[in-house]
C-alpha cells in the first residue's frame, strides 16, 4: 500500500512533529468533546490555513487508518472533522504494517 507523498507511519517513537501534534490535537478534542477540525488545528498551531496545506499528510494519515475524516456542515461550509481511525491503537503501540511493507 503506497501512501500519498511517501509518508511513513512505521515507528511511533520517532513520529514527526506534524503527526505527533495532530494526534495530540485529536485526542484533546475527544477528551473535551469538541470537533477535531483542520481549521481548529491550524488555529492552535498558529499556522495560516490555505487551500491544499499539508493535503498529502492528511490524505496519508487517513489512508493509513490512523484517523477517520467526515465532512460536516457547520452552517457556512462543510468542515473536515477527524477522529481516531481503526489503526490508531496499533500505530501507537507498534507501528503499522500493511501488505508486508511498513507504512
Amino acid at each position: 500500500m503506497s501512501l500519498p507523498g511517501n509518508y511513513t507511519f512505521s515507528d511511533p517513537k520517532n513520529m514527526g512533529h506534524l503527526t505527533k501534534s495532530f494526534m495530540k490535537f485529536v485526542q484533546s478534542c475527544e477528551l473535551y468533546e469538541r470537533p477535531a477540525t483542520k481549521r481548529a488545528f491550524y488555529r492552535i498551531m498558529k499556522w495560516k490555513l490555505a487551500p491544499g496545506n499539508n493535503c498529502t499528510f492528511f490524505s496519508a494519515i487517513r489512508k493509513a487508518g490512523i484517523v477517520n475524516m467526515v465532512r460536516i456542515w457547520n452552517g457556512k461550509f462543510n468542515d473536515a472533522v477527524y477522529s481516531r481511525g481503526r489503526n490508531w491503537s496499533k500505530y501507537v503501540s507498534e507501528g503499522l504494517v500493511v501488505d508486508d511493507y511498513r507504512i
